[in-house]
């Protein structure tokens, strides 16, 4: 009762600042869709009916009231980024039906299970080396993601309790959405921000000057990150010993590998073999995934359709392209732009700040703006443009600008599980909320945000980057 009260408050609310606010620089159909988008963020934060159904009314809601187009509302469902989350949920599926998941599971614990804390940083650190060989942190996810949910699974912790499980999953999607920022590599939305930069400055920048621009400050977030959301979601393991004696026995139990796993441990080499060297043959890891999807179909992969179709979390497949459409739709309405032209550009709160007060604003503002974006690419290419335009205006750096920006956008976007691919496929293993989610990026971001601007103002013209 105390969800739906806040949802119709919220719904409420934004009714009157439809009715009685007006959006200048908006048509009555870009301020509709507007609202409608950020009282389905709201719904999904507070969450009175599944983020799904939410999803599917609000994109009724915009067909039938806003008169948006039914292709461009669905038009997640045709992205690459989305057939590669299917994917990945079914190779997640079929490592976890063929027992191929547990036995990595069992494996690891052996090895790491010396304590909760120590099983959050192994894994982290293992994102941390992928992310610049792997040009997708979507990639980097769905092996991370599976890799978490199988040692969930390894300890004894079910789905929906939430007794340790839940800091695992975080931990491991808060990484793979912070070190995005680090390397130049680490995801296909650095490029498209510095192909702006470029072409707004007719400046580039190489792979090491990047790493020696982000190192710095990623550096001291990813290590410090497992221990923050440690120390949020707090868990205990009764005796890490006996983790590692039972990891041993269950081992022991199921005996020599079976055919079914070594036929999906393949497909995962090879999955992992064709993401990591993607910078060698140039084959996009969303290319590739479709071609082994042949691997996984019956009489040539481990496992049939049916044993695998109540493993896959269709609800959030739904959420993600629902939301990814209604992004789209935001951003051809202009609905982005406007927001960050009324805080940034057209602020009169901001015409009279310096570089220093501006720098500050404009991260902070950044990263904190992706809890209304689905997607770094879309907001790469409304946050970078105009940093810079303003950058110019107003006499500042606009290379060093677009560079911060760009790292702003990379890293952060792990508010909600619409805001990326990757935070879906961790969010379809059921074992943490939205509310979790949200409640342990706040400090993360504020982290973020620190370590930005002390890079900017003190490591960068150290290393002569400004």
């Amino acid at each position: 009762m105390k969800r739906w009260i806040i949802s119709i408050f919220a719904a409420a609310s934004m009714a009157f600042i439809h009715i009685y606010i007006p959006f200048e620089g908006l048509t009555p159909g870009a301020k509709l869709t507007l609202i409608i988008f950020l009282v389905t963020i709201i719904f999904w934060i507070v969450r009175p009916i599944p983020e799904y159904l939410t999803s599917i009314f609000a994109a009724a809601v915009l067909i039938v009231f806003a008169r948006t187009p039914g292709g461009q509302v669905l038009s997640g469902f045709n992205n690459m980024a989305w057939w590669m989350t299917v994917f990945a949920m079914i190779l997640g599926a079929t490592i976890s039906h063929t027992g191929l998941g547990r036995r990595l599971a069992y494996i690891f614990l052996a090895k790491y299970a010396k304590g909760p804390l120590q099983i959050l940083y192994a894994t982290s650190m293992v994102n941390n080396i992928l992310a610049p060989f792997m040009p997708s942190n979507t990639a980097r996810g769905a092996l991370l993601s599976n890799v978490s949910d199988s040692i969930c699974e390894g300890v004894g912790f079910k789905p929906g309790e939430y007794k340790g499980d839940h800091t695992i999953m975080l931990a491991n999607l808060y990484t793979n959405t912070t070190n995005t920022f680090m390397f130049l590599t680490a995801t296909g939305a650095n490029m498209l921000g510095l192909k702006v930069i470029k072409d707004m400055t007719g400046m580039d920048i190489t792979w090491n000057t990047w790493f020696m621009a982000g190192f710095f400050p990623g550096l001291p977030v990813v290590l410090l990150l497992p221990f923050i959301v440690y120390k949020m979601f707090p868990f205990g393991m009764s005796s890490p010993e006996v983790a590692r004696a039972l990891a041993k026995e269950r081992l022991a139990e199921m005996g020599p590998v079976t055919r079914a796993e070594k036929r999906t441990l393949i497909i995962l080499l090879l999955t992992g073999g064709f993401w990591v060297t993607e910078f060698l043959h140039g084959i996009p890891s969303t290319h590739t995934s479709f071609i082994l999807a042949f691997l996984l179909v019956p009489g040539v992969g481990a496992v049939s359709w049916k044993d695998i179709g109540e493993r896959v979390s269709w609800p959030a497949l739904i959420w993600l392209g629902m939301a990814m459409g209604m992004a789209d739709v935001i951003n051809r309405s202009g609905g982005f732009k406007w927001i960050v032209d009324t805080l940034f550009a057209k602020s009169s709160f901001m015409s009279g700040m310096g570089i220093t007060e501006f720098s500050v604003i404009l991260i902070c503002g950044t990263v904190f703006m992706h809890i209304i974006f689905a997607g770094m690419n879309a907001m790469m290419m409304v946050m970078v443009p105009i940093a810079i335009s303003i950058a110019q205006q107003r006499g500042f750096d606009p290379y060093a600008i677009g560079i911060i920006t760009t790292m702003a956008v990379a890293g952060g976007a792990f508010f909600m599980p619409f805001n990326s691919a990757p935070n879906l496929i961790f969010y379809g293993t059921g074992r943490y909320d939205v509310r979790h989610q949200f409640i342990g990026a706040v400090p993360l971001a504020l982290l973020i945000c620190i370590a930005l601007v002390l890079a900017l103002f003190l490591w960068w013209p150290m290393i002569g980057l400004i």
